[in-house]
């Protein structure tokens, strides 16, 4: 018999609901200064990073969902330096860290880490942690993507848990060696200091809460939060029926798959991916930090939805199971530099696609995968480096979900909207390149009920001379499928992404995948179709005039109105032809 699941507050409401609203507002606040005083457009443009607090155990308090799948990694780097540090841990430092594989710090090593002891009183209560993705981490190619590194040496500069700050004075060494290894050290160090005073926001709040509260009434009030989010997410599973659900997520012949089998015992879920494939030669692999991260956003996603307020103890019903030496259990020195994107967006869509054999009304249909570069380089109108994932090109569909159409344009998945494209003028302004097109791209959304988001068509060219654009290849490599597409719901179209330089050679997708890095000059093109999301529900029960106004926001075909939705539509007056349409839709069904 399954135990009974109970949840008392011990916190008097009214203060509860307080002291949940003043964590959550620090967070955001935290997030919000980062973006006045960043120097970087990865931050104040894309908001490229999380910023959260945690517990003296380094469980989730509160966070801002910048970035969702760094939310989770975030314990990680905290508990690495609590366990490095020890008792040497003072009032006024300031510690960083990046590397995925010393304790388990870190998800990515371009995502670095502040971690930030937050004192009341001469006595530790708290942690701060900001974790934001960097625009270089030095490494043997620009931007932090090296899709032809060996090792992860290659990939970047690793640091595992350091010391920056000491009693509120700065190393000045330290600093010194990390920026002599970045590209653009001048403008990262001002994003590294745009950090630290972020961190120090929260400090400074936080301190005014306990004065506020007192340190009791506080501890009462985390553990009642704590105790809050466990008891919902179990109140959740328990809806599920008990069970083994499995799922794969596969690839070409070259991919290693990714498998997922989810338990689901009463109210507790275990998610084990001791089967899934050895690590890849492609640097997706997953360290332990991203897949854990990755599992927290597919439950907070589906199932967990619903919860208001989204801490560590959401995670205390869940248990994950890994194999070290697999693509979900990465370990040194394999490359991992493009985890976050992949396998991560793989990880979170096998286990909606086992959540969806029990659950299917609670699991977003798969999205599209994102299909983007890195470029980098040095910007000649203005003489200053840059280093950026290309934005635009992240722009893929979301899935669909039950009653309501996906997204268009919201990938990555790992962002789930979140993430902010700069505006077309902004980034011409910032980067030597200038757009051709970006706009939804016809036919990219999959037929459903109700019907994948749109992705795009994404073309620029490069204006650079005399200088180089360095590109590399970030898009996802193995063409692994998207999942889920739910109760008849259909897949997108996969992507596309090609290069025509100036001088009139053309480099075909397959050339494109196969070369990974290049330098453009002047003239050079980028060509990416950035495929939507997947649909839900039969097509054949789409509302007819849903798929009629598509048609006439030329956001599907009429070929596909009439192939995949069995409506017929007269391409001169885009009027249906009601009679048609029902004895297609028949014949469809039938077949």
């Amino acid at each position: 018999m399954h135990q009974k699941n109970t949840f008392k507050l011990q916190t008097d409401p009214a203060d509860f609901s307080v002291l949940v609203s003043a964590m959550f507002t620090i967070a955001r606040e935290m997030g919000k200064n980062m973006e006045r005083t960043a120097r970087a457009p990865i931050y104040y443009s894309a908001h490229d990073f999380t910023t959260t607090l945690l517990t003296l155990d380094c469980e989730l308090l509160a966070l801002a969902e910048y970035i969702p799948v760094l939310i989770g990694a975030t314990p990680f780097s905290a508990r690495a330096v609590k366990e490095y540090f020890q008792d040497d841990i003072h009032e006024g430092d300031v510690f960083l860290v990046n590397d995925p594989y010393t304790l388990d710090a870190g998800n990515q090593m371009a995502d670095w880490c502040i971690v930030y002891p937050v004192f009341w009183q001469g006595k530790q209560v708290l942690w701060v942690a900001n974790k934001a993705h960097q625009q270089d981490t030095g490494g043997g190619v620009p931007g932090g993507y090296n899709p032809g590194a060996l090792d992860i040496y290659g990939e970047g500069l690793r640091i595992p848990p350091v010391k920056i700050f000491e009693r509120g004075r700065e190393r000045k060494d330290v600093f010194n060696l990390i920026m002599t290894n970045v590209r653009i050290p001048d403008t990262q160090r001002g994003d590294l200091l745009s950090m630290i005073g972020a961190a120090r926001v929260g400090e400074k709040r936080v301190r005014v809460i306990y004065d506020t509260y007192g340190e009791e009434t506080i501890h009462t009030f985390i553990t009642d939060l704590m105790g809050y989010g466990e008891f919902m997410m179990r109140e959740e599973i328990a809806k599920i029926a008990d069970g083994v659900y499995h799922s794969e997520i596969r690839g070409n012949e070259a991919s290693t798959p990714i498998i997922c089998d989810l338990t689901i015992d009463g109210s507790e879920m275990t998610v084990d991916f001791t089967q899934s494939g050895p690590m890849s030669k492609a640097y997706i692999n997953s360290p332990i930090a991203n897949t854990y991260s990755s599992v927290y956003m597919a439950l907070m996603t589906s199932v967990g939805k619903k919860i208001a307020y989204r801490c560590g103890g959401c995670y205390r019903p869940l248990k994950i199971v890994t194999r070290p030496g697999t693509v979900t259990h990465a370990t040194f020195p394999a490359t991992h530099g493009n985890c976050t994107n992949f396998v991560a967006k793989q990880i979170i869509e096998a286990v909606w696609s086992a959540l969806a054999q029990a659950a299917p009304q609670e699991v977003p249909a798969g999205w599209g995968s994102i299909n983007y570069w890195v470029f980098s380089g040095l910007d000649p109108r203005r003489k200053e480096g840059y280093g950026t994932p290309d934005f635009l090109g992240c722009s893929s569909g979301a899935g669909a979900i039950w009653g309501t159409d996906g997204w268009p344009t919201n990938g990555p998945q790992i962002c789930s909207g979140t993430l902010y494209y700069p505006e077309i003028e902004v980034a011409e302004s910032i980067y030597p390149i200038i757009w051709e097109k970006w706009e939804w791209a016809r036919d990219s959304g999959a037929p459903g009920k109700y019907r994948g988001g749109c992705g795009v068509d994404n073309i620029w060219v490069a204006d650079s001379d005399p200088e180089p654009i360095h590109l590399a290849y970030a898009a996802e490599p193995f063409d692994y499928a998207v999942a889920p597409a739910i109760a008849g719901g259909k897949l997108p179209q996969p992507n596309s992404k090609k290069l025509i330089l100036a001088d009139g050679r053309e480099e075909s997708p397959a050339a494109v995948r196969r070369t990974m890095l290049y330098q453009l000059r002047s003239g050079d093109k980028s060509i990416d179709y950035v495929m939507g999301g997947a649909g839900v529900g039969n097509p054949l029960e789409r509302a007819i005039e849903a798929v009629r106004e598509d048609v006439r926001d030329e956001l599907v075909s009429i070929e596909s109105a009439q192939n995949d939705y069995g409506v017929v539509i007269d391409p001169a007056t885009l009027e249906v032809d009601l009679e048609r349409t029902a004895a297609l839709r028949r014949k469809l069904g039938e077949g």
